[in-house]
């Protein structure tokens, strides 16, 4: 058997409390032939010496700034000399023989992507939840996470994929800053009919909010807004967007009330911003949708049928009031 070369890319801002356990983790695969890159985004911790003293063999690409998560995991993929790819935050680590487990199943199945099941970082306990989309983009996390049916998408916690793949789909949105990014690199991969799927019984245990903190943010909000619209404009057909598009901003208008009244008037600004954003870049993004909608191969009723009907951010509320009072 012949064990054609993986790269895993870290990307790393501020992570040093991180970075031992993850980097350890990576080098005690048993998976015979890996590298492993970290995309440092400017940190200004002791990122880098860390890896350099404690993991010299590591390969380090360099951002004086930080440039996000989704414009330096593109770097990473295309300094990476691997056939295959694996994408791993640094808030995680994995089993010593989690890439040969992915690699043999992905070798093994016709999806075009797989990734591991998560679990808690410290506890190993697994989060057993399939992850898709309402129609207006929210993530929502429900039912079992070895359903038969198709995830909408996997977590960008740890992914595996060919490196051809990436490359030949644009990868991810380069102007997505942080969040969602691996949302629409989804939808684009289901308009291009490829699949998805956990692997069963690999798990990756992942912290949560290692780089971006916990808690309502006006960088996080800000971050999702202007995505999550931006990720709209590009994926759907014209006759479904032009109902969604006017339900979405309506929610986002009773949110912005809604948070000014809990005195937040930071998260009302972002979604004021939000708009902006993606308004100050329409060109790009209805350059990237004529794209999109010329190559798609699948219609969006097959889409639709990966979604969550509902509305995801009542589903999300009722799960975190069902979690406060357990």
């Amino acid at each position: 058997m012949t064990y054609p070369l993986i790269s895993i890319i870290v990307v790393n801002w501020n992570g040093q409390r991180w970075l031992k356990r993850c980097l350890t983790s990576l080098q005690q695969q048993t998976y015979p032939n890996v590298e492993i890159i970290v995309v440092d985004n400017g940190s200004t911790d002791n990122s880098l010496g860390t890896i350099r003293v404690t993991f010299p063999k590591v390969k380090i690409i360099l951002n004086e700034t930080n440039q996000g998560f989704a414009r330096a995991n593109n770097l990473g993929v295309q300094n990476a000399t691997g056939k295959c790819i694996v994408l791993l935050n640094n808030d995680s680590w994995i089993q010593p023989d989690c890439i040969d487990k992915l690699y043999a199943y992905y070798r093994t199945h016709k999806y075009a992507v797989v990734a591991p099941i998560e679990a808690q970082y410290d506890t190993k306990q697994p989060d057993h939840y399939r992850a898709t989309i309402d129609p207006w983009g929210h993530p929502v996390y429900s039912k079992a996470i070895l359903s038969t049916k198709q995830p909408f998408y996997l977590p960008g916690i740890c992914l595996f994929f060919s490196r051809q793949l990436f490359i030949h789909t644009g990868g991810f949105d380069p102007l997505f800053f942080m969040y969602v990014e691996e949302v629409d690199w989804f939808w684009r991969l289901h308009l291009q009919n490829k699949t998805c799927h956990y692997v069963p019984e690999v798990y990756v245990f992942h912290a949560g909010a290692g780089s971006t903190g916990t808690g309502l943010t006006y960088t996080t909000f800000l971050w999702r807004n202007q995505n999550t619209l931006t990720m709209l404009i590009k994926n759907y057909a014209w006759y479904n967007l032009i109902l969604i598009l006017p339900s979405y901003l309506l929610q986002n208008c009773f949110e912005l009330l809604f948070f000014l009244v809990l005195l937040k008037p930071s998260l009302s600004y972002s979604y004021l911003q939000g708009w902006w954003f993606t308004a100050s870049h329409l060109p790009e993004i209805l350059a990237e949708r004529r794209d999109i909608q010329a190559d798609r191969k699948m219609s969006d009723r097959v889409i639709f049928r990966l979604m969550y009907h509902g509305f995801g951010k009542l589903h999300h509320f009722s799960r975190y009031v069902r979690a406060r009072k357990a």
